[in-house]
């Protein structure tokens, strides 16, 4: 499994198509370009024989160097047998109480 493949400049660089389109940088992270131009990171990954994926932030607000370390504590969480996503969707509410 390759990870890190490419380098910011090419995420900088990546320019609307007529498709949404994905920019895989390895270990499940990828940045989808939309037609309108906006950019997404987002994480797969599979759990419980599911593929599942949840998104990490908007490019460039969330940085190349951000979205790798946010993928790799979720890879880290799915070493130890738990679902990053429920992990996050937990967090998220008990910030709000």
């Amino acid at each position: 499994m390759a990870v890190n493949i490419n380098k910011d400049t090419v995420y900088r660089a990546a320019k609307p198509k007529e498709k949404d389109y994905m920019i895989n940088d390895g270990g499940g992270l990828y940045l989808v370009v939309h037609i309108n131009g906006s950019k997404l990171w987002r994480f797969v990954y599979y759990f419980n024989g599911k593929r599942k994926k949840f998104s990490l932030g908007g490019y460039p607000d969330t940085n190349l160097e951000t979205a790798r370390r946010k993928s790799e504590e979720a890879r880290e969480n799915l070493a130890n047998g738990l679902d990053p996503n429920s992990l996050r969707k937990a967090s998220k509410e008990l910030k709000k109480d």
